[in-house]
């Protein structure tokens, strides 16, 4: 009897080992059918044709295997079960409003309570855009969230928020901003909402951006902070001594992540985010001023924008009269080229912002993406969903079941956005370019006089002044050049149509620098509701029984 079960053993080890290699060979001679779940290939018999059969020769095990992990990578995208808040809108008296982020493929349903007298209930929510995703294979995309309220409910400051498999819930502060249609008066005409700086060095251009927006009359600034250095930060901590409450700092930090997983392509939620969460961080910003600020450009540090008179509210407001279901002007973004001379610069009171040396790109010189692309001023309560360059949903207008409008003003050479690059040599290596010489920069002179008078009276007999900000030059080319290649390569890889991974990610451009210049990092300000963390279980389940069963 034990003779017979150990044949019967052995013939089936030996039917498992032929088994496993005749699948060992479809796996390497043979197509994979795809299923509904791509995560799941059956090899299937193929035989393919002798130039596919030299070429699968040719590929090496390693090739083979780091082919498979680009395409898992590609749809793999589930993984990724967080989701990322940080506060909360109150737009009206009927909604509150919030921002989050999650993975494009989740479908996890999010619970709200108002308070603790109020029952839970589920969150609606939409995308920013009809795809539901975001940029450049970035799947861990912006969501808004909307919780419908009473209009009698009182305004509370915070708000809880879960997902239906959590037993626990997330306090989210929740800011008032209500307009008041028949009594409201703004406290700003004109703001701007600046995008998160990160690993950022070049600290000449704040003042560029400050002064040029104080100029044309500008109130109101609200600044993002991911990462800079200590220059960086002396520098914002002098306007914000200038500028008061005028000037708001908000910290954008990455997505919390575990030390073990940071930086990694398959487990880093940062790796996925599109330009530190850029298209969140308009949509929180606008949120932010509602109420508050009547015309806000959102912006870059290296937009310039420009004013016939010099006056950006005076003009908004003049056309919001001609204009009057106007929820944003959208105005001209011409490429253009300012010249760099940091070297010299040692201190705050060396800064010369030479706009007499900016110089307009021909049209047929600039590649179509950027000849096409226009930038916009907003009204903050009016507008919902958009991104840089392009209006997805404006509200509805009053009591119509109409959106407000987009105002178009190209070819204006009364308000335009100069997109001011640095073509330097260490930088970037362009195509020769040609110039368009019919330009008129008299008007850039002129506002390169006024900002550098109003710097010379902000900083006069200020110890800011005369404040050593070196060395920097060296590290902020460096950190610059290292920046424009992470535009077009991720985690190690050339970006293009066949390997196609999320471009400018926080964890894909740190890796990549190699200045070695020490970066202040904002504090962790985003919160993981769907968390799995757990805590332990510390007293033994026993069955209930009764004295007297």
């Amino acid at each position: 009897m034990r003779r017979r079960g150990s044949k019967i053993f052995y013939s089936l080890l030996i039917l498992i080992m032929v088994t496993f290699f005749v699948l060992t060979i479809n796996i390497y001679t043979g197509p994979y059918t795809q299923y509904e779940n791509e995560n799941e290939s059956i090899p299937r018999p193929w035989k393919p044709e002798s130039s596919e059969l030299k070429k699968r020769r040719d590929l090496s095990l390693k090739e083979i295997w780091l082919q498979k992990r680009i395409n898992r990578n590609r749809g793999a995208f589930s993984k990724f079960k967080g989701i990322y808040v940080r506060e909360a809108y109150r737009v009206s008296d009927e909604e509150i409003r919030f921002i989050y982020l999650e993975n494009q493929d989740n479908d996890m349903t999010l619970k709200a309570q108002i308070s603790p007298s109020v029952g839970w209930q589920p969150v609606e929510y939409s995308c920013f855009n009809a795809t539901c995703f975001d940029y450049l294979f970035c799947s861990m995309a912006t969501r808004f969230g909307s919780v419908k309220l009473a209009p009698t409910t009182p305004h509370q400051p915070y708000i809880h928020l879960t997902t239906e498999k959590s037993d626990e819930f997330t306090m989210v502060p929740v800011n008032d901003v209500r307009l008041h249609p028949t009594s409201h008066r703004y406290p700003h005409t004109l703001g701007v909402c600046l995008q998160p700086i990160f690993f950022f060095t070049d600290w000449t251009v704040i003042l560029q951006f400050f002064e040029s927006w104080i100029a044309q009359g500008a109130t109101k600034f609200y600044f993002y902070l991911h990462s800079y250095t200590w220059q960086t930060k002396r520098v914002l901590d002098f306007y914000k001594d200038s500028l008061g409450d005028n000037l708001e700092f908000i910290d954008w930090s990455d997505l919390p992540v575990h030390v073990r997983d940071k930086g990694s392509y398959d487990r880093d939620p940062n790796s996925r985010v599109f330009r530190h969460a850029a298209t969140a961080f308009m949509h929180d910003c606008m949120l932010r001023a509602r109420s508050h600020v009547k015309f806000v450009a959102n912006t870059d540090l290296d937009d310039l924008a420009v004013s016939s008179s010099l006056n950006i509210s005076d003009f908004l407001e003049n056309a919001s009269v001609r204009h009057s279901d106007a929820a944003q002007f959208k105005v001209d973004w011409i490429l253009s080229h300012q010249p760099q001379n940091w070297d010299p610069i040692k201190n705050p009171k060396d800064v010369n912002f030479v706009l007499q040396s900016v110089r307009v790109l021909k049209i047929a010189n600039i590649r179509y993406d950027y000849r096409v692309s226009k930038k916009m001023f907003h009204r903050p309560e009016r507008v919902t969903n958009f991104d840089m360059h392009s209006v997805y949903r404006n509200e509805l207008a009053g009591n119509r079941n109409q959106q407000y409008t987009t105002v178009e003003m190209f070819d204006n050479p009364d308000l335009y956005f100069l997109h001011l690059r640095r073509f330097e040599r260490h930088l970037l290596n362009p195509l020769p370019v040609e110039f368009n010489n019919n330009f008129n920069g008299s008007l850039l002179m002129k506002l390169n006089t006024r900002m550098l008078d109003q710097l010379a009276k902000r900083i006069d007999r200020t110890e800011f002044a005369e404040s050593p900000l070196i060395p920097w030059t060296m590290e902020a080319r460096q950190t610059m050049r290292d920046l424009e290649q992470c535009r077009r390569e991720a985690f190690g890889s050339i970006l293009d149509d066949q390997n196609q991974m999320c471009q400018q990610s926080s964890s894909g451009c740190e890796g990549m620098l190699t200045a070695g210049v020490p970066f202040i990092k904002a504090p962790q300000t985003w919160i993981n509701i769907a968390h799995k963390a757990l805590f332990n279980t510390y007293v033994e389940k026993t069955e209930k029984f009764s004295l007297f069963s």
